[in-house]
């Protein structure tokens, strides 16, 4: 008898506003960029960074649910810790930046599983000068949205204003911080697996620069040649064919049109199957008077991978009966959107700041078809925030002192708008030894309530009713520092200490689960030569 169980796979990566195709690796792109951008320096920049992480658990356990049962396990057994080795170097047209990740035997320490972690996030080499040149290796593109490639890129100067950049090559996975992930080996239908998953990746982008303005356009595609066992049934509801392929353009700028006025865009489009915004980002900042400053920016944010891709990595084969899936995958396309505005204004010479911010976050309704044919419809989630912070840059003993507080709070009656609460925040921060040194001490207090379901649970299979609600109270307290040893070396710790206390309501009563306590140590030292 054939067993199939559905699995929904929504496959939601945020795309930090500006980039698009890549990991975090561009967050810190100072060497990675160096790969596919302007051509760097030749002076040699060489840096190490030997990070360590430390988190746990701590709390009694729960009485058992029913009469002779196990008792229920309320902290997290998961005890993280990683130990992190980052090499970039740059120099002669060279640019590397890899590093090395170990961790305990326990899952969810990194990335997906346990072990161990090797990410070359760039490894590529600059040929020519002049107006062309010629980047071969592991780089980002950042001319087509940051685009990650093993490849070659060409950039060619056209005027002091305008440059091009053409690329193609092999295309590692989204999310991938290991050499052994980024092309994934192909899941067969008898559960075994075959060759890797090898997307290949061209396109051209086109860049601006003047002084008040600059960006960038340009367009890609990424394509599967290799047959995936039951591809189709990894395609999305848009009509992309198989999700074998993707075509994709992306829109980046800046301008300042007034002495006064700074703007900024994101866009990334998806076009195969349809024309979907899968990135898209606006927003100013504007100072029209010395000790006021203004920000306002919209954000939208949707599924951004390769269907085929999330296919393979999600299917289920039962080795024991050859031939059957035993998932029915879906990957259904999720966006949020937000959009915020802000106002600062400093007082009394510039040694108080007073800011005040705001939020109204979105997400879509989302319909999920069964393998029956049903429909089960998530109704629309909408939220706002607000929060007021106070900032003093000469405070008692030297200190620079803040405080901030938080509301966050349901718009509508809809499930799953449930949960309204605040969070109150106090930091202090002094600096020593002719500012070489920084202390920065803080403290966080929070609490959230779900509101309760207007629907009688009337149906154990009402999701939407037959839930319970959660009072969560909690807070962390702990003290961050940072110590410049010498021109090249760098020290810096980290230390928490957590509290949580969680009460939870439903139609088996009220549960006062045990109060967890939880501890995080960070610890980095970086070396540096330039």
């Amino acid at each position: 008898m054939q067993v199939t169980r559905s699995l929904v796979a929504v496959a939601v990566l945020a795309i930090v506003p500006g980039r698009a195709g890549a990991d975090d690796a561009t967050n810190d792109a100072t060497i990675d960029r160096r790969g596919s951008g302007d051509a760097p320096t030749d002076e040699l920049d060489l840096r190490l960074t030997l990070s360590s992480l430390l988190y746990r658990e701590s709390s009694g356990d729960a009485d058992p649910f029913s009469m002779g049962g196990a008792p229920i396990e309320v902290a997290s057994p998961v005890r993280r810790y990683f130990g992190d080795l980052r090499l970039e170097l740059s120099g002669s047209g060279l640019a590397f930046d890899g590093r090395v990740r170990q961790t305990t035997s326990q899952r969810y320490q990194a990335g997906a599983g346990a072990g161990g972690e090797y990410e070359i996030r760039t490894l590529a080499y600059r040929l020519g000068a002049g107006l062309t040149k010629l980047v071969v290796g592991r780089q980002y593109v950042d001319a087509v949205g940051a685009t990650k490639i093993d490849g070659a890129a060409v950039l060619r100067r056209l005027s002091k204003v305008w440059a091009a950049t053409l690329f193609g090559g092999a295309y590692p996975a989204l999310g991938s911080r290991s050499i052994d992930t980024d092309y994934p080996a192909i899941r067969k239908a008898d559960g075994t697996t075959g060759a890797p998953l090898i997307p290949i990746s061209g396109g051209l982008g086109i860049s601006y620069n003047t002084p008040n303005v600059h960006g960038d356009l340009g367009a890609a595609a990424v394509f599967v040649a290799q047959d995936v066992p039951d591809a189709v049934a990894g395609a999305v509801a848009d009509g992309t064919s198989a999700g074998r392929s993707r075509v994709f353009t992306t829109a980046s700028g800046y301008a300042r049109p007034a002495a006064w006025l700074d703007c900024y865009h994101f866009a990334l489009l998806d076009l195969a199957g349809g024309v979907h915004l899968t990135n898209g980002s606006a927003g100013i900042n504007a100072h029209p008077m010395a000790n006021l400053q203004l920000s306002a920016a919209v954000n939208h944010v949707s599924t951004d991978l390769l269907q085929i891709a999330a296919r393979n990595v999600l299917s289920d084969p039962d080795p024991t009966a050859i031939g059957v899936v035993q998932n029915d995958i879906s990957v259904i396309r999720v966006s949020q959107d937000s959009v915020r505005g802000g106002t600062s204004v400093a007082l009394h010479h510039a040694r108080f700041e007073l800011s005040l911010s705001g939020g109204y976050h979105r997400r879509p309704g989302v319909a999920i078809t069964q393998p029956d044919g049903a429909q089960v419809t998530f109704p629309a989630a909408r939220s706002a925030d607000t929060t007021l912070a106070v900032l003093d840059r000469k405070s008692i003993a030297g200190m620079r002192v803040s405080a901030s507080a938080s509301l966050t709070f349901p718009i509508g009656n809809e499930v799953p708008n449930r949960a309204r609460g605040g969070v109150v925040r106090l930091a202090a921060m002094r600096t020593f030894l002719d500012s070489r040194a920084e202390l920065t001490a803080d403290l966080m207090l929070e609490r959230f309530r779900d509101a309760a379901s207007a629907k009688p649970c009337t149906d154990s299979l009402d999701v939407f009713a037959c839930f319970s609600t959660s009072t969560t109270g909690g807070g962390q307290g702990g003290v961050l520092g940072s110590y410049r040893v010498a021109r090249e070396w760098l020290v810096l710790l980290d230390t928490h200490i957590g509290l949580r206390d969680v009460h939870t309501s439903s139609v088996m009563g009220t549960i006062g689960w045990p109060r967890v306590f939880s501890l995080t140590a960070f610890a980095r030292v970086q070396w540096r030569y330039r």
